[in-house]
């Protein structure tokens, strides 16, 4: 079997100086950014402790519709996450906070209102068939 080797004519010094580089063309390199670590707003010294009557700390964590924000969005950490959601709902069942959020503005505008008064709205049934008989007619 044949051995493949390096041809000579490729090294390392030669790829600084790329044909695209030396037209004056993009280089392509891509804008590296600086991510910031998140920490948890639970962990470590003086970190506020999780109190499900504590609404206002709990209401951060919770988005404009009632759900519970996850933990890649909110940065908690998995054991701290599981304190917040257990808290949030002992909040919701004690009454503290709301489950869905009512103060959203009604998407399909006003709700009509109704043709016919129940009051007024007869339940005999006795003269269906004649109304039936009439229709079809």
């Amino acid at each position: 079997m044949a051995r493949y080797e390096k041809s000579p004519e490729r090294n390392s010094s030669d790829r600084s100086e790329r044909p695209e580089a030396a037209e004056g063309a993009d280089t392509g390199a891509k804008k590296s950014f600086f991510k910031r670590r998140k920490t948890c707003p639970f962990s470590g010294k003086d970190a506020q402790a999780i109190d499900w009557k504590d609404i206002r700390t709990l209401g951060r964590y919770v988005s404009e519709r009632g759900k519970m924000m996850p933990s890649r969005i909110t940065s908690v950490s998995q054991k701290k996450q599981r304190e917040l959601a257990q808290a949030i709902k002992r909040s919701r069942y004690m009454a503290l906070m709301p489950y869905v959020r009512t103060e959203m503005e009604n998407t399909r505008g006003p709700r009509p209102e109704r043709s016919f008064d129940r009051s007024e709205r007869s339940f005999d049934r006795s003269d269906r068939g004649a109304r039936n008989n009439s229709a079809a007619e």
